[in-house]
């Protein structure tokens, strides 16, 4: 069975469970031949999450962000999660060590480096906002597939990063260290990302296909858990990229990465219904969550049992 996965950035770490579950042989031991589809093929003219909405792959590695935006389009896409990547959330918006900027609320009148995305300014605004500041942040749009140099470069005074991947690299490949403020820190109740994210449509045509694809990943993703100095072999020997050359870099990534991945638990992927309805609410509270026409959206317009299923899990 032949299966399409779109990759949210070149690959790294917080990929490790599916280079593992392809290194490993376990998509062959479910009849999967599973293709990944990168950011870098073109320059991220297109999301994710956008390809799988346009139905050029069959899963995505997206954030909660993305399956809320699609669901709340005027034409809504109901695209669905399926896994949560992570149990806890390794992002956090950064800044230069050596920069002064040692809490969100400098960062009033600073550039931030934007992926673009339709909610990530205002929430970053609002974590400005929760530490005292006005939110008056300075939107720069840069190249997306190296966000973390313009803050290490000094062309944007902070970004948002995974800081299990882009922290070993800031430090091997420039020297830099970062400040890091996690949204968790603020009282934002982030959602899960990444997320493995489908269509609804595929849910219901081909949940033999994606049930033997999510229990290869997770075979893969409990490797990386119970392993990560092995898997960073196996994903330096595996993988042709650049960035996988540094095994030191590989291993101290993944042994970084290794909390996030079960968190407190043993279930991986399982997503929990109160999460989502916790963030969307924060969302709608905080007017983040607007429709295209910057219109607030409304609690009686949101159904967020539609947004995930764990029904993989069963």
């Amino acid at each position: 069975m032949k299966l399409t996965l779109a990759l949210d950035w070149s690959p790294n770490t917080l990929h490790a469970g599916y280079f593992v579950a392809e290194a490993e042989g376990y998509f062959k031991d479910n009849q999967l031949d599973v293709t990944f589809v990168t950011p870098e093929e073109d320059n991220y003219a297109t999301t994710p999450a956008k390809k799988l909405a346009d139905r050029q792959v069959h899963v995505a590695v997206a954030p909660s962000e993305s399956v809320i935006s699609f669901n709340t389009l005027p034409d809504a896409v109901p695209l669905v999660a399926i896994a949560a990547v992570l149990q806890e959330d390794a992002s956090a918006i950064v800044t230069r060590s050596d920069s002064g900027i040692t809490r969100p609320a400098q960062l009033d009148g600073k550039t931030f480096a934007s992926y673009q995305a339709r909610f990530e300014d205002d929430i970053v605004r609002q974590l400005v906002q929760a530490d005292g500041g006005q939110g008056n942040l300075v939107i720069s749009n840069p190249d997306k597939l190296e966000m973390w140099r313009t803050v290490a470069e000094g062309t944007a005074d902070a970004t948002w990063v995974f800081l299990p991947w882009e922290g070993p690299k800031a430090r091997h490949e420039a020297n830099v260290t970062f400040n890091a403020f996690r949204l968790r820190d603020y009282h934002i109740p982030y959602g899960y990302s990444p997320l493995l994210v489908t269509y609804e449509e595929l849910i219901e045509q081909e949940p033999v296909r994606l049930r033997a694809f999510v229990r290869a990943v997770e075979k893969g993703w409990r490797f990386v858990n119970d392993h990560p100095g092995r898997a960073a072999e196996i994903l330096c020997d595996h993988i042709r990229h650049p960035d996988f050359r540094n095994r030191e870099m590989i291993k101290e990534s993944l042994h970084l990465l290794q909390p996030a991945i079960l968190g407190n638990g043993d279930r991986w992927g399982f997503m929990d219904g109160t999460r989502w309805l916790t963030w969307v609410e924060w969302m709608i509270d905080t007017k983040v969550l607007k429709d295209i026409s910057g219109t607030p959206i409304n609690f009686s317009q949101i159904d967020t049992s539609m947004f995930y299923t764990n029904d993989f899990f069963k």
